[in-house]
């Protein structure tokens, strides 16, 4: 009997998988979100730096905004970088760089654990200061924290913030 987190059961390709894997992941991420109760639209573009557009609240019940959600694949960390491609179709460009998401990109990083599918959920302005990744044993506060979706005001994330550091 199957599980629902096994990968790879048909035996593809190790790239051509990263890259159903991360197509996967986009659709469960926006399932998980519709199931929640928040609006979700996909961007169609791929070369955008983000993957969903989705309505938050600035308080339970409050106002409402839309953000800009950019998905990872999670296996001991969440990648905070772009512009480097993976799986079966990469292909690298002369002058195209990696670069690290910053609030011009993206307002949050939905990273998917590959194992258990947990979301955290990472404001991108935390990560100013962090490297290319973070490990998520210190990340746990942000695991299936759909508060701060419902709570997207500077004093919240402030708060949630000082606690990550």
């Amino acid at each position: 009997m199957g599980k629902l987190n096994d990968m790879n059961v048909t035996n593809l390709e190790k790239g051509k998988m990263a890259t159903f894997t991360g197509s996967a992941h986009e659709r469960i991420v926006t399932g998980i979100l519709i199931r929640l109760g928040f609006e979700v639209a996909t961007a169609d573009v791929a070369s955008t730096p983000y993957d969903l557009l989705v309505h938050i609240y600035e308080s339970p019940g409050g106002k409402r905004r839309i953000i800009k959600a950019q998905i990872k694949t999670v296996e001991n960390s969440v990648s905070f970088h772009a512009g480097s491609r993976g799986g079966i179709d990469r292909e690298y460009k002369s002058g195209v760089k990696a670069y690290k998401y910053t609030e011009e990109h993206n307002d949050v990083i939905f990273g998917i654990q590959k194992e258990t599918l947990d979301v955290y959920v990472v404001p991108t302005r935390f990560i100013k200061n962090w490297g290319e990744s973070r490990s998520v044993s210190k990340l746990q506060i942000l695991k299936n924290n759909w508060d701060v979706l419902l709570n997207w005001n500077k004093e919240y994330l402030d708060k949630l913030e000082t606690q990550l550091d």
